[in-house]
């Protein structure tokens, strides 16, 4: 698979949902309750609209979404966004849809005037790939939450400022 063979749309549908999901669960990096809130983040955009506060960005190939993420601006706040989700079906993992999609969020959130932009993971073993996906794309540590999540279970944030 090439990157040239993706298409991008930003409009989510009601089959998002379920696709969301499945790419969710496909990395295995997310509990249960994790998983019902990326899909609740979907379905509260579909019933809402723009008014939600939460952008897609969807990457499909031969139609079906193999990655997407989840943005939004951070309310009382004029131009920093939280990357609320960013993830890549498993196996399409390590094919560069990932940093290509990440870019083309950072061009819309600098397009609509914003130039922070924060995502926070978790500092446990099995996120290493995370962290080093964002310290590869040029998000910087900012803040570390020690035992946020769960005891030796750190929340990491990261930031990346865009050029405006």
């Amino acid at each position: 698979m090439k990157i040239n063979e993706l298409t991008i749309r930003a409009a989510p549908v009601f089959e998002d949902i379920k696709s969301i999901r499945d790419i969710a669960e496909s990395t295995g990096f997310f509990r249960a309750d994790e998983i019902d809130i990326a899909v609740e983040l979907v379905e509260e955009r579909l019933k809402k609209g723009k008014s939600s506060g939460y952008e897609f960005l969807f990457a499909c190939h031969n139609g079906k979404p193999v990655a997407y993420s989840c943005y939004g601006l951070i309310p009382c706040t004029v131009k920093s966004y939280d990357l609320y989700w960013i993830a890549v079906r498993n196996n399409y993992r390590g094919t560069g849809i990932g940093s290509y999609l990440l870019k083309l969020t950072e061009q819309k959130i600098a397009g609509a005037g914003g130039n922070g932009i924060y995502a926070e993971t978790s500092s446990r073993e099995q996120y290493e790939s995370t962290r080093k996906f964002y310290e590869k794309n040029n998000y910087q540590i900012k803040a570390c939450f020690e035992d946020f999540y769960d005891d030796g279970d750190n929340k990491v944030v990261y930031v990346r400022y865009l050029s405006t």
